[in-house]
């Protein structure tokens, strides 16, 4: 090796020494961010402390919305245990299931008003009819689930007349065959935009619709519901003065339906 050469490589470790002996700049603490960030956390370590141990956070009462149907007091006693709880620990789940789980709720929302109050809001079931059955009226929906007994007329749904007694118990449905087929006559009526005061379905089956114009519609037997439910819309909109006009139209006999006038109107003329 050359001379040359031997101190190229000397030189090249000096200054590869000196390089690392130099020292670095170092970037000066920002005094004011950290002390922003203190002052920060001791603030929120000081709302969390408030929040959770001063008494008025403690909830006071509670706003029920909605609970029409459901009973009042059970759902009232169920968010009374929220009273004196704190408002920030309190946990909702566990209450909303207890409210839910009554026939008349469909869904039921919580929320907090603070310092220290909740709020409910309950959605209850629609009926679809209500079904007269030993005395009692139950709501129905349209998929057959009976989930409100009353002793009161209900109002706003279609009331159902069974001349044969039908098991029905809020919280399940009704398996009637009865039963089924008016729940479709009413699906069938609202796609029709057409309103029936009262169905009634007499020992053989035979079913029979009174309009809110008194007008009487026998269906006969529960069998091409949907043709004869078709049969009578067509009625309506061609004549329709049927409605206030009839005593009553017969469409037990899809082939052949017929109707008849009033009696005061066919001796008026």
């Amino acid at each position: 090796m050359s001379r040359t050469a031997k101190t190229t490589s000397v030189k090249t470790r000096r200054t590869s020494a000196t390089s690392r002996k130099r020292p670095r700049n170092r970037r000066k603490p920002n005094y004011l961010l950290l002390f922003s960030i203190f002052v920060m956390a001791f603030l929120t370590a000081g709302s969390i402390t408030f929040a959770l141990t001063n008494p008025r956070m403690n909830i006071t009462s509670v706003e029920i919305k909605g609970a029409k149907l459901a009973d009042a007091k059970a759902i009232e006693k169920i968010t009374g245990a929220a009273v004196g709880s704190n408002i920030v620990l309190f946990r909702k789940a566990s209450m909303l299931r207890k409210i839910a789980d009554h026939n008349e709720v469909q869904f039921v929302k919580m929320g907090r008003k603070y310092p220290n109050k909740l709020w409910v809001r309950v959605w209850e079931r629609e009926p679809c009819a209500a079904i007269i059955n030993d005395g009692h009226w139950y709501l129905i929906q349209s998929d057959g689930f009976v989930f409100h007994k009353t002793s009161a007329v209900p109002k706003g749904a279609p009331m159902v007349h069974l001349a044969t007694a039908t098991p029905l118990k809020p919280g399940q449905r009704c398996q009637s065959p009865a039963v089924s087929s008016v729940l479709q006559i009413i699906r069938i009526a609202a796609q029709h935009q057409t309103e029936f005061r009262k169905i009634i379905v007499d020992q053989f089956g035979d079913i029979c619709l009174n309009m809110d114009s008194d007008l009487c519609v026998k269906l006969g037997q529960p069998d091409e519901i949907a043709r004869k439910m078709s049969l009578l819309r067509h009625a309506l909109l061609e004549r329709p003065s049927i409605a206030r006009e009839g005593e009553y139209i017969d469409l037990s006999c899809p082939s052949a339906p017929v109707w008849k006038r009033k009696a005061t109107l066919l001796t008026a003329s």
